[in-house]
């Protein structure tokens, strides 16, 4: 499957995998939001979240400003 991460076409050889897999895959550990088809997804969700081909992701950490 190809899926857009970040902005980034990234090939996969699944046909689909959930959230918590392709985090594990692209080595995330914490601090950071997800959005699958700019809808966010919870972190108890990341397990049953399943991406398929042509989805886009975006892995966002929080900025600290002033």
């Amino acid at each position: 499957m190809t899926i857009s991460v970040n902005g980034e076409k990234k090939v996969f050889e699944q046909e689909q995998m959930s959230v918590r897999v392709l985090l594990d895959v692209l080595h995330y550990k914490e601090g950071f939001a997800v959005a699958l088809n700019t809808m966010f997804v919870l972190n108890t969700t990341y397990e049953t979240t399943m991406i398929k081909d042509g989805d886009a992701l975006d892995i966002l950490a929080p900025v600290q400003g002033g």
